[in-house]
């Protein structure tokens, strides 16, 4: 095949020409069937486009197109619509994208960050510089790619006839401290305000948000699995940086920022609050499995996620796991507390990533009352909203992990919400629906009250006998999600009526109200399916 490699000149191109060569094609640009153009004019590549003669385009593109988010779960896919802001410098590379897919046979490679200093890459510049500014209280995962993988990946789009777009990567990522760590760069974190005032061509979304990216359809559809991780090909690459000290990167990293030995740090802050301030009681501790894929799901409250990091706490004591929970996006809109809770483990709402966490046998925390549990009036605090409206049951279902249940009183009043302040100003810039009065502000600062929690995790609920594709079933899953709801206020009403005083006082003894099993509808489940396959037939 005779292959014509345009645009930007550098060592991505040079590197694709060689690949190309490698695997016996002839590399010129006379005659070319296939064209890889790498970005540099947009008009060089409307040109192109329009004048033809050749009979498929690979282009040049990159991951930043999705644009840092706090909305992006991570590791996306190529499904995952552009968040970027208008006026991002990074649409550039979007427009290359619209531009292409004009030809008839095109596909655009969306490269994590290119391992060479003369591609341009702003985060590998920063890498290779003595001092590189970045986010304060802000630690995303990113990725990497060695320009020999990236050029393996235009080549495998160029031997292809697949169509569209598709991400390419080194396999994992790691955190970004880490990487200016490891090449001997000097950190200079910095607000965002003040970086727009020296850079106001540059969006630092990749410095604040992950904008990780998943390789599975490259894999399934180019054949393309890159050689090096995203460790591996940073290691390599800070080799050649005097001061780098490539020895400190560990051989992989979590996906979404879990660091152990951050929870380690912080563990005696953490057995404070679970033994003195608060001084939980529980049982039932011995519900929670030891290993493999489980769902821990409880009552939210408090409009802050203080109960998820005692659970996380509580678990990790007694049964040696972390719970990954997963959080909405409106709690990475701060800096520090969007770090604390990632390296926490936290990880943005969404099937796709509870799928992976579960296919990992990872303990995974759902509240579904989301946000609208945490914000209720102290008035109606022990009232569940409905469960249906998550999709826990769903996710259970379909990844075949049991649910844990574990009720919760004592944590709705430690900030008792007793009015409200409406502004869309601060909605927009939080996230939340309205900003809470609690006690004691506006008298004092925000400080959570010392009220005595009480946590009762309940036996598992078995889904053995429910398929996978039961969970494309409404009605079951919505009886699931009520089922556990039922179960958790008979269990919060007994406790509440227990308990005597809310700063002190014993509530749990070992016994809780017998609650029947779950029996899924079988013969509604079972006409669907005959129903789905009459339709098939």
């Amino acid at each position: 095949m005779n292959v014509a490699v345009l645009g930007r000149e550098g060592p991505l191109a040079n590197a694709t020409r060689d690949e190309l060569a490698r695997r016996g094609h002839c590399v010129s640009e006379q005659g070319a069937e296939t064209v890889v153009y790498l970005p540099g004019s947009l008009q060089e590549l409307g040109t192109l486009v329009e004048r033809g003669g050749f009979r498929r385009l690979v282009l040049r593109s990159h991951a930043a197109v999705y644009g840092a988010n706090p909305k992006n779960p991570g590791m996306m896919t190529e499904e995952r619509i552009s968040l970027l802001p208008a006026d991002a410098p990074e649409r550039r590379w979007l427009e290359a994208e619209q531009i292409a897919a004009r030809f008839p046979n095109w596909a655009a490679i969306r490269l994590s960050h290119v391992l060479a200093r003369e591609e341009g890459d702003v985060l590998v510049r920063k890498l290779a510089a003595r001092v590189g500014t970045s986010r304060a209280g802000r630690d995303p995962n990113v990725q990497f790619i060695s320009v020999r993988d990236a050029a393996r990946a235009l080549v495998a789009a160029s031997e292809s006839e697949a169509t569209g777009i598709f991400n390419a990567a080194g396999e994992g990522s790691l955190p970004l401290k880490q990487a200016f760590r490891a090449a001997g760069t000097a950190r200079l974190p910095s607000p965002a305000s003040l970086q727009r005032l020296f850079r106001p061509d540059f969006d630092g979304g990749l410095l604040e948000f992950n904008g990780t990216v998943s390789g599975e359809r490259a894999a399934r559809e180019l054949g393309f699995r890159p050689e090096q991780s995203t460790v591996e090909a940073l290691r390599e690459f800070l080799r050649s940086m005097p001061r780098a000290r490539p020895e400190r990167l560990r051989p992989a990293y979590d996906d979404w920022g879990l660091d152990l030995d951050y929870i380690r740090a912080w563990g005696w802050w953490f057995a404070f609050l679970r033994k003195v301030y608060w001084r939980i009681d529980f049982e039932g501790m011995e519900n929670i499995p030891a290993a493999g894929r489980a769902m821990l799901v409880s009552n939210h409250r408090g409009f802050m996620p203080l109960d998820a990091v005692m659970h996380l706490s509580l678990v990790l004591a007694e049964r040696g796991r972390v719970v990954r929970f997963l959080i909405i996006p409106c709690l990475l809109y701060f800096p520090f507390l969007s770090n604390f809770l990632t390296k926490l483990g936290g990880v943005i709402a969404s099937q796709e990533n509870a799928a992976r966490l579960l296919a990992a046998d990872s303990l995974v925390g759902i509240l579904p009352e989301g946000i609208r549990g945490t914000f209720l009036p102290y008035r109606e605090t022990y009232k569940l909203r409905d469960f249906s409206k998550s999709a826990f049951a769903q996710i259970a279902i379909e990844n075949q992990a049991p649910i844990i249940p574990a009720a919760v009183i004592g944590h709705a009043e430690i900030f008792p919400i007793i009015g409200r302040i409406d502004s869309a100003y601060l909605k927009r810039i939080t996230g939340w629906p309205y900003f809470p009065i609690a006690p004691p502000f506006p008298f004092l600062p925000v400080v959570p009250l010392p009220t005595k929690w009480h946590v009762r995790v309940l036996e598992p609920i078995s889904l053995a006998g429910l398929s996978r594709e039961d969970a494309k079933n409404e009605r079951l899953t919505r009886d699931v999600s009520r089922y556990v709801q039922s179960i958790l206020q008979q269990n919060i009403d007994d406790m509440r009526t227990r308990r005597k005083r809310i700063f002190w006082g014993r509530v749990l003894d070992g016994t809780a109200p017998e609650v029947p099993p779950f029996r899924p509808p079988l013969q509604p489940v079972l006409a669907e399916r005959n129903l789905s396959h009459a339709d098939g037939n």
